[in-house]
């Protein structure tokens, strides 16, 4: 049972972290790369985890493809799981995803003295990329010395 549960475990985390990388490979070349927007692909990756989802879905799909009964259609039901995260390294997709998921529009910001617009691309963990469109660029900044303005 426990040698069961170890390989379902075990191999649900490698067929889960399949579709992460896809998924998060999309991201990366077609919404962080577009915006230049300059974060390591492991911490994107680490920092974006649901690691109280991950382990009990890893299980279950561990489980599902190797000891049940109806792996077969589960493996199918995969398949196509597979090809849909393979959709994110098509640009519009991974582009339209990564807004989907980290944009945030009309913002108001405060660094210093200076108050100015911009769209949250990303907030990391040290650092927030703000796209400001009178540059038309991206700015990097200190996350703990910019504060988010709310308008009322």
């Amino acid at each position: 049972m426990i040698n069961r549960i170890l390989g379902s475990l075990f191999m649900g985390f490698i067929f889960i972290s399949i579709l992460d990388f896809l998924y998060f490979i999309g991201l990366k070349l077609n919404y962080f790369d577009l915006y230049k927007i300059d974060v390591y692909f492991n911490v994107l990756f680490y920092d974006s985890q649901n690691f109280y989802i991950l382990i009990p879905l890893a299980l279950v799909v561990g489980y599902m493809l190797m000891y049940s009964a109806f792996a077969k259609p589960f493996m199918k039901a995969y398949i196509i799981i597979i090809i849909l995260s393979t959709t994110t390294l098509y640009e519009p997709i991974g582009r339209s995803l990564g807004e989907t998921i980290f944009l945030k529009e009309n913002q108001r910001f405060k660094f210093g003295s200076t108050t100015f617009s911009g769209a949250t691309l990303y907030e990391g963990r040290r650092d927030i990329y703000i796209y400001r469109q009178e540059l038309l660029k991206t700015v990097k900044l200190p996350i703990y010395e910019v504060k988010n303005i709310t308008i009322e």
